[in-house]
């Protein structure tokens, strides 16, 4: 079972990133959001994205966490990078 503080950091781990990529391709890349993913898969650059953000997001986070003593929680956003590496490989590989 859970701990609810590790289910929360699993959570913003889990969504921050996505986040981080939608706030990525509105502002940064100013194009519209659906021609940006088409651009991306058509390069086939999908994998490359997806670990930059949760990287970038989510190192940042956990480094936050880890400051504000807050280790339950960044047990949980650990566990969302790893659920990410894993989907991320599965990606690559099939």
């Amino acid at each position: 079972m859970m701990n609810k503080d590790v289910a929360k950091g699993f959570s913003i781990g889990v969504f921050a990133p996505i986040i981080a990529f939608v706030i990525y391709v509105g502002f940064y890349l100013e194009v519209e959001f659906d021609s940006a993913i088409y651009m991306i898969n058509k390069m086939g650059t999908i994998t490359h994205h997806i670990s930059l953000s949760v990287f970038l997001t989510n190192t940042l986070l956990f480094f936050m966490q880890i400051k504000l003593s807050k280790d339950e929680a960044a047990r949980g956003i650990l566990g969302a990078t790893i659920v990410y590496a894993i989907l991320v490989l599965i990606l690559i590989l099939f």
